[in-house]
């Protein structure tokens, strides 16, 4: 409470906050004026799916993992603060929606995902590849530099800075409908997998032969699927169809046949330089599609060495999260296996990238990383926080 400037009475209290602008009104006189809030930068943390569940245990009072206990009450406790604070955002993406559409308590949890993170979200994984390849298809009809903005806003549905509105407002949607059809391609993804990784322990190929072969498998893999979807386009069933036409591949066919003939590019010739795009230098040097390269090899080389348990059901989005965001954000915190082989030769040195990696080998640092970002927090925004968060 402070003093109403209209009435002076001390009845001048909290109305609504969130953007920029804090509203206080007089609960006398009913007299309100509007405040700007400090400015905030606030940085990026991508939370792997297993984390938000283990926060979500916290908050709804389910099992912790054995011997993390300690640890996922502290760290809930951490980042609560740092989002209240506008020192950090937790964002949702489209690889936490399926996974959450298949747990058990799958409403309550993107609920909580959602609240915890401070309501803002991911541009999903599709999207920010294509917005590279239209990017690389830029620099390769131009004949120029890749030149990417990895600014990290640029990955985000949702204002960064704005601050954090102090109602929170959840729709409870049900997507359970779509559960089994996400089991199954999960269950397809990881048999493929399997499938593999039973080639690589019989080959032993080694890890540059891996390597070579995922950068340079761009074009074949491409037309295969763009094949595949195709076939799909021909089903009787609706359903089929509709996923087919609205799939990653033909999503990027379209777009850059589009960009093709917003550059000048005749029809009959548009279909080859997007191949030839495909099976370009410049494609190869996309961050979405290096950090999965290596990091397939580095699965490979692990099944080479006779580890079994590097290919499970959950390895296909660990790939894709790492490779699509960490070019962008602040920290990732992922399972402990990605963010070894991560710190394996020569991934440590040939890729780069912005995020800091944490797991739960490296769990205190990731508390000291967060203690550093509270200590940061500027005294003006500390003292609004307070007032409007409590």
């Amino acid at each position: 409470m402070s003093t109403c400037a209209a009435c002076k009475q001390e009845t001048f209290g909290l109305l609504r906050a969130g953007g920029h602008t804090l509203t206080m009104r007089c609960s006398k006189c009913r007299y309100s004026e509007d405040a700007e809030l400090p400015p905030v930068d606030k940085k990026v943390i991508y939370l792997d799916q297993f984390v938000f569940s283990l926060l979500f245990n916290v908050t709804s009072g389910g099992r912790l993992s054995i011997g993390h206990e300690a640890f996922a009450k502290e760290l809930h406790e951490r980042l609560r603060r740092l989002v209240l604070l506008q020192q950090i955002v937790l964002p949702h993406s489209d690889i936490h929606r399926e996974e959450t559409t298949v747990f058990h308590s799958a409403a309550a949890l993107r609920e909580a995902y959602e609240y915890i993170g401070g309501d803002i979200s991911f541009s999903d994984v599709s999207t920010v590849e294509l917005s590279q390849v239209l990017d690389a298809a830029d620099a390769f009809l131009k004949g120029s530099p890749l030149d990417l903005d990895l600014s990290v806003d640029e990955v985000l549905e949702s204002k960064r800075n704005e601050w954090l509105s102090d109602m929170h407002i959840s729709v409870r949607s049900d997507y359970s409908r779509f559960a089994d059809g996400l089991r199954k391609m999960r269950d397809g993804a990881h048999a493929d997998m399997e499938q593999l990784a039973a080639s690589w322990a019989a080959d032993k190929p080694s890890f540059s032969d891996v390597l070579k072969l995922e950068l340079d498998a761009v074009l074949q893999g491409k037309v295969g699927a763009v094949a595949a979807t195709e076939r799909k386009k021909l089903s009787n069933d609706p359903d089929v169809v509709f996923d087919a036409v609205n799939s990653p591949i033909q999503r990027e066919v379209r777009n850059l046949l589009n960009f093709m003939k917003k550059e000048g590019i005749p029809a009959n010739e548009s279909g080859q330089k997007v191949r030839d795009l495909w099976d370009s230098d410049v494609y190869r040097q996309l961050p979405h599609h290096r950090i999965s390269a290596y990091l397939f090899a580095a699965i490979a080389r692990r099944v080479v060495g006779g580890q079994k348990t590097v290919v499970n059901k959950g390895m296909m989005n660990d790939v894709r999260a790492i490779a699509t965001y960490a070019p962008y954000v602040d920290a990732m915190f992922v399972d402990k296996t990605s963010a070894q082989m991560l710190q394996e030769k020569p991934l440590s040195d040939d890729l780069h990238y912005k995020a800091r990696i944490f797991s739960f080998s490296n769990g205190d640092e990731f508390l000291d990383y967060l203690d550093d970002l509270e200590a940061k927090t500027p005294p003006d925004v500390r003292e609004f926080s307070s007032r409007i968060y409590g």
